[in-house]
């Protein structure tokens, strides 16, 4: 218990502690993110020896069916692919209880997801496309995920 008041009021100093570029959530009409559908996220970077992190924070509902969410983040800057990587996100503890804050139905799970790094001055874009698997045949992608109502990327500077 004690642990668990640690992590939260660290995670909220933290956050406290940071300007955040971009703070829009796209909302997944009825609560279904369709794998066709990449989420983007353009953010403007102006100051370029300012050290970001990226974040995430998704909100889903209870009858999400899985303990984890997987997806690939794409970055690209002047039109250009710059990386992508594949994010796996636990949302769930081993035994089932959901990880994320909220005492509805909803529930809203936030994370780092990068290490602190410059980014160029100017528009860059974040892409994220859906990554799941069926769990008891991996080699089947999901054509949809239910649950999972919003999501938001979003870049955090240090206040120095």
């Amino acid at each position: 218990m004690k642990s668990n008041i640690f992590k939260y009021s660290f995670i909220l100093i933290l956050l406290y502690s940071c300007e955040s570029v971009s703070n829009d959530y796209y909302s997944f009409p009825e609560s279904s993110w369709n794998s066709q559908k990449h989420i983007k996220f353009d953010i403007n970077t102006e100051d370029s020896t300012q050290v970001r992190t990226s974040n995430i924070s998704i909100r889903h509902n209870t009858s999400y069916r899985y303990p984890n969410i997987i997806f690939f983040l794409h970055h690209s800057f002047k039109k250009r692919l710059i990386s992508t990587d594949t994010i796996e996100l636990s949302l769930a503890e081993e035994y089932g209880r959901w990880t994320g804050a909220g005492k509805s139905n909803i529930k809203e799970f936030t994370t780092t997801i990068s290490t602190p790094k410059t980014y160029q001055n100017g528009l860059h874009s974040f892409s994220l496309e859906l990554a799941m698997r069926d769990p008891k045949n991996k080699s089947i992608e999901l054509k949809k995920l239910d649950g999972i109502t919003d999501i938001l990327f979003y870049l955090t500077t240090e206040n120095e």
